[in-house]
């Protein structure tokens, strides 16, 4: 398989990124999306990595490139693979980083319960000892139980 220093796309007249895909295609202008390819002159729509898709004669998406080589093909078809990896690797990376998040605040909402609690407990005290001080009062100011009951 060729590295990819043997397609090089930096400075690639007309290319919009570095993409290796450039090195094989040319973007139409006016036409977004759309790639000719310079191997068999065909227009891909759909953007680069159909295109690339067109030159590693991947199935599903688009006609194979009839003049491509098997060592282009082959390597193209190992920056399709190569892209993908990285691809699901992110999301999965993503997935991680959600869980731990999700976990994480799992984790302060229990905090958060028992603050809350505290904080419930507390009130309920605090009227429980004004009420306590309430009636006691009264009990003073009617001179004791013994009052009330007659």
């Amino acid at each position: 398989m060729p590295p990819r220093e043997e397609f090089p796309t930096k400075g690639l007249e007309g290319a919009p990124s570095n993409d290796i895909g450039w090195h094989f295609g040319t973007l139409v202008s006016n036409a977004r999306g759309n790639i000719v390819c310079k191997l068999c002159g065909k227009v891909m729509k759909g953007g680069i990595t159909r295109f690339k898709e067109h030159i590693a004669h991947k199935t599903g998406n688009v006609a194979p490139c009839p003049n491509v080589t098997g060592v282009i093909r082959e390597s193209m078809m190992n920056v399709l693979k190569e892209s993908n990896t990285k691809k699901i690797d992110k999301k999965r990376r993503k997935d991680e980083f959600l869980s731990q998040l999700t976990e994480e605040e799992d984790e302060h909402e229990g905090f958060i319960d028992e603050v809350s609690a505290i904080r419930q407990a507390t009130r309920e005290s605090i009227q429980s000892q004004h009420e306590w001080h309430r009636r006691e009062e009264f009990r003073r100011s009617t001179g004791g139980w013994d009052n009330i009951c007659e």
